[in-house]
């Protein structure tokens, strides 16, 4: 990228996971163009994600639907990195003015045949994170990406002592039960396996989630038992990443608090079932991950999970069983 470069804007929406995974682009353009003015443009729900990072001049949120007009009085801008690719993208880029812009190949073409024919060809390196680099004009950098997204520990002070029993300092594991997709959620009794097991060997637990989440986390919580805190719905994403930091492991399916955990440099298992990591969402470079899943012939089936399934069984997720998931955490977590 050339270096007369000096305002750039980034654009991605949603959703959470796509969005968090817009954390390699910004360190390498930012490497890359060090005085260079760099803002992201995103949802409201998402600015808190990047409100630590100084890596960005500025987060611009809009709600859904709506354009961000206050970005036509920056001027011309130098470049557009346009990872949403939608209808909405380009109108807001219609309203400014732009020397170039860049656009994320969404690759429709390979997930119909995927979903349709279960044909692979995506080919060997088409991670979501990969093509964001790609459509920013960048080169990847050598060695691994940087997924990072920093947070000041300082909010989780005050969430801090509820994890505390005594003078007892006890690692802590991070579950994320829940979905917008259903199909993508592992049952519930599986999750409260997984709790059990890790109050036994003295870990604390933590569940997140969203707002609608809140009654299903406190029904699991109180399964689990003591020592397990739920935090389903009173937190925003800033003092979710904070929360993050102090734990040790974390589990969930492919949703965006497993990319979270990620980003907050956090060793995460993540069980995929109706959506597969070819579609490029699978984990790449540091921490380290272990995937769940298992061969069914009707994966995947559809694009970002679904909530009904054809078969009624579920056997994507149901097929993964607590024990095999409990043993690829030990293996991760001592690895």
């Amino acid at each position: 990228m050339s270096q007369s470069v000096r305002k750039i804007l980034i654009i991605r929406y949603s959703s959470m996971g796509d969005v968090i995974l817009v954390a390699p682009v910004v360190a390498v353009v930012r490497k890359r163009n060090p005085d260079a003015e760099i803002v992201l443009l995103t949802q409201n729900a998402y600015v808190h994600l990047f409100k630590d990072d100084s890596r960005l001049t500025r987060v611009v949120g809009v709600r859904r639907g709506e354009f961000a007009d206050e970005l036509a009085s920056y001027g011309e801008w130098d470049l557009v990195i346009d990872l949403q690719h939608n209808n909405r993208s380009r109108k807001q880029i219609a309203l400014l003015q732009v020397q170039q812009v860049t656009q994320f190949n969404k690759m429709h073409t390979e997930r119909t045949i995927l979903l349709l024919l279960r044909r692979n060809i995506y080919g060997s390196n088409c991670s979501v994170a990969m093509r964001y680099l790609q459509a920013s004009g960048e080169r990847p950098p050598y060695g691994v990406l940087d997924f990072g997204i920093p947070f000041d520990r300082a909010p989780a002070r005050r969430l801090l002592p509820l994890l505390r029993y005594g003078d007892i300092d006890r690692p802590v594991i991070a579950l994320f039960p829940f979905s917008a997709w259903k199909n993508k959620e592992w049952p519930a009794e599986y999750f409260i396996s997984i709790g059990h097991f890790f109050l036994i060997k003295g870990w604390n637990v933590i569940l997140l989630g969203g707002k609608t989440d809140r009654d299903q986390a406190e029904a699991m919580r109180e399964k689990i038992g003591y020592r397990c805190v739920s935090f389903a719905g009173e937190l925003d994403l800033r003092e979710c990443g904070s929360l993050l930091m102090h734990c040790r492991l974390a589990l969930g399916c492919d949703s965006g608090l497993s990319h979270l955990a990620r980003a907050c440099g956090i060793k995460c298992g993540i069980i995929f079932g109706p959506t597969t990591r070819h579609f490029g969402f699978q984990p790449v470079n540091d921490p380290e991950c272990r995937i769940f899943e298992v061969k069914r012939f009707c994966r995947p089936c559809h694009p970002h999970g679904g909530n009904i399934c054809l078969h009624l069984d579920h056997g994507c997720m149901t097929k993964i069983t607590p024990e095999v998931v409990i043993s690829g955490l030990m293996e991760l977590y001592h690895g």
